[in-house]
């Protein structure tokens, strides 16, 4: 069972709701959850890195190229990342591209990494309709995360305890250590 229904109260999907709707409005563009653009000519957005599928196939594990080019999710506590935090900056598996600090870790020990937030014009926003897995009774609509660079689907923007979160396939990230 997935634990993140158990911890949602009305309140608290009601407020995140409303703070992912303001979120949205600021959104630069909508993406499909394969990460490409989405088919309206108001919508479509130029990533500055583009592979052909062979290319990315090439360079990315089967499991990274299905959460990262396909947009499907990670079981939970597979990325150690979902359970410590070390000092440093998250980087897009898929560019590179840095994507959140180590400070902005949110720890909530039910199987993902959690970001209050991410590095200012690092992602994407867009509407993906998804179960996790089969976690939840039936497909709802969460607001998707992708990279600004490449368009790699990273996770999804969620309510959890009150408070809006960016809820991250560690499978996507690669974290650059701080400077001791």
């Amino acid at each position: 069972m997935f634990p993140l229904r158990s911890t949602l109260n009305r309140r608290a999907v009601l407020s995140g709701a409303a703070a992912m709707g303001t979120a949205a409005l600021a959104a630069p563009a909508v993406v499909r959850a394969q990460g490409t653009p989405a088919d309206s000519a108001e919508t479509e957005f130029a990533y500055e890195i583009t592979r052909s599928d062979a290319e990315w196939r090439e360079q990315l594990s089967e499991l990274e190229y299905a959460i990262l080019r396909e947009g499907q999710t990670e079981r939970t506590f597979i990325s150690s990342y979902a359970s410590e935090n070390n000092p440093g900056l998250y980087h897009c598996k898929g560019c590179d591209l840095p994507l959140y600090s180590s400070e902005w870790y949110s720890p909530q020990e039910i199987g993902f990494v959690f970001f209050e937030h991410a590095i200012p014009n690092a992602v994407l926003t867009g509407i993906d309709i998804t179960d996790y897995n089969g976690a939840l009774p039936q497909p709802t609509e969460f607001f998707q995360v992708h990279c600004r660079r490449c368009g790699s689907h990273l996770g999804h923007v969620v309510a959890i305890r009150g408070q809006v979160l960016h809820c991250i396939n560690g499978t996507s990230l690669r974290l650059e250590p701080a400077e001791a």
